[in-house]
């Protein structure tokens, strides 16, 4: 997550509306979910009179409602929708068509639910969300405990919630309960634009970004999104570390390292655990220093993250290809004298989206094993398995080390779905010919997929590619005179998780 943190509630709504408005010369088709509430309220403002001020077109967007208490028709005075209406839709001459409400009082509220779910995806889904985010780490309506996995539903609202709208009420009661898109229906926008302000927020701006994974934190799903900002400014970062607001200081590349044919990975055996996304994964991307670590006498244990059953494999059922997938796995694991584990993480079956019990799964898999080096495929990867096994697995990893107050080496690697820029590796292993064969076999014990798409020779070609191109490009200035590598290596990029400090 991309994080600007701003002197004042004036900044952050100032910096907001920039952002939006660099978006809308990008896209002046967009299709933008807006929040309601008093944080996104300056925003709404400033981008009003930036509107008139710049003369930048508004007539080709489109605009959807996050939230709305349930029961609440659109032109309630008292509704969500009229506080839109009022504080951005009239001011900008938005036309009534490009406006789409929450169906709140429609008389079968769950079936309205999927008609707006529908209609979202039929105008191409959302480009940008905004949110703000609840004191207790609610995003929209979804209190804390609410699945991420949910999509638009109706949900009963918390004790906090109600009494933090009661002032938007002449009566001072708050509606009991609303319909609001889900944290599944909000990580599917394109991108997230995220508002906090005030002290009372800094709480739950720690536990969003600070603490775990948790559906007791709504707001925490979000750090798995690929292109979140949050804008906040100074008193709601006052909890933050100085790690979460400025990790570039922190989080300093390691060092460029080179594995030559004769140098040690470590001094004494030492416990490898291997992760891949789908089952075959590990072998393409890794297999040549997975040979050598097996050589120099250390114990692998091969994870498949998921079974991989949506891969094209005809004539079998979605069953037969998660059996046929983990003996594949298995197949591979003897190769390198090891074990395969399977653990069929939910986010597979979920469209991709985290859970909790995910991270759970992970963590008894570190705490039994206790790896001191780690493989994992990277969190750039766009695949979007590849990336979330990537991300649940360092979030897995973080936990661990700050509950042993130890260090692991994470190790992510690139394949032939995504590739490393030249100065995003760090680390460079060459590899014997022995080693590249004990590579291919580890690949093609997944026949099904070596039938489907040729990966050993596009891992092998990928090996060589390496081979010729990193000494120059990476290790020595173009055209000078460049050690020899070899005929094939493999590239990592390679992190020391540490604990914590606490703030």
């Amino acid at each position: 997550m991309r994080i600007i943190q701003t002197t004042d509630y004036q900044e952050m709504s100032r910096t907001a509306a920039l952002l939006i408005l660099n978006l809308l010369l990008e896209n002046p088709q967009a299709v933008i979910g807006l929040a309601t509430g008093h944080t996104p309220s300056g925003l709404y403002r400033e981008w009003v009179l930036a509107r008139y001020s710049l003369g930048i077109a508004m007539n080709g967007l489109h605009f959807c409602h996050l939230d709305e208490y349930l029961g609440m028709d659109s032109q309630n005075p008292e509704s969500m929708a009229a506080i839109l209406r009022q504080q951005l839709f009239q001011p900008l001459g938005i036309n009534a068509d490009r406006v789409h409400y929450m169906p709140a009082a429609d008389p079968d509220p769950e079936q309205a639910c999927q008609v707006y779910e529908k209609l979202i995806q039929e105008l191409g889904g959302l480009d940008l969300q905004i949110l703000g985010i609840g004191q207790n780490g609610h995003i929209a309506f979804n209190e804390p405990g609410t699945s991420f996995n949910q999509h638009t539903h109706i949900t009963p609202l918390s004790v906090s919630t109600r009494k933090a709208n009661a002032r938007y009420f002449a009566s001072g009661e708050t509606p009991e309960q609303a319909m609001t898109m889900g944290p599944s229906s909000i990580m599917g926008a394109k991108r997230i634009l995220l508002l906090a302000s005030g002290s009372n927020k800094a709480n739950a701006v720690q536990n969003m970004l600070e603490g775990p994974l948790d559906e007791n934190c709504p707001a925490s799903l979000l750090r798995f999104h690929p292109h979140a900002t949050l804008v906040l400014d100074r008193e709601a970062a006052a909890k933050l570390s100085p790690v979460t607001l400025h990790p570039a200081d922190y989080n300093q590349p390691a060092p460029l390292s080179v594995y030559k044919h004769s140098e040690k990975f470590f001094n004494s055996p030492q416990r490898i655990l291997v992760c891949a996304p789908h089952p075959d994964d590990a072998s393409i991307s890794c297999g040549g220093t997975l040979a050598r670590l097996k050589e120099e006498g250390h114990e692998l244990l091969f994870v498949s993250m998921t079974t991989g059953h949506r891969a094209d494999i005809p004539d079998t059922s979605r069953e037969e290809r998660i059996v046929l997938r983990q003996r594949e796995a298995e197949k591979e694991a003897a190769c390198f004298d090891s074990q395969a584990l399977g653990l069929e993480l939910d986010f597979y079956e979920r469209s991709y989206c985290p859970s909790s019990a995910d991270v759970t799964r992970i963590r008894s898999v570190l705490s039994s094993f206790k790896p001191a080096l780690v493989f994992s495929a990277s969190a750039e990867d766009r695949h979007p398995a590849h990336r979330m096994s990537a991300l649940l697995l360092k979030e897995a990893l973080q936990q661990h080390v700050q509950a042993l107050g130890t260090t692991i080496q994470l190790w992510a690697y690139e394949g032939p779905w995504f590739l490393f820029a030249r100065d995003d590796f760090n680390t460079v292993v060459e590899l014997d010919d022995r080693h590249l064969q004990l590579k291919l076999a580890g690949i093609q014990a997944h026949r099904s997929q070596i039938e489907r798409k040729r990966y050993d020779q596009a891992a092998e070609a990928l090996s060589r590619f390496r081979a010729i191109t990193t000494p120059e490009s990476r290790l020595s200035s173009f055209g000078s005179e460049v050690q020899n590598l070899g005929e094939t290596i493999e590239v990592f990029q390679r992190f020391e998780l540490r604990p914590r400090l606490a703030t």
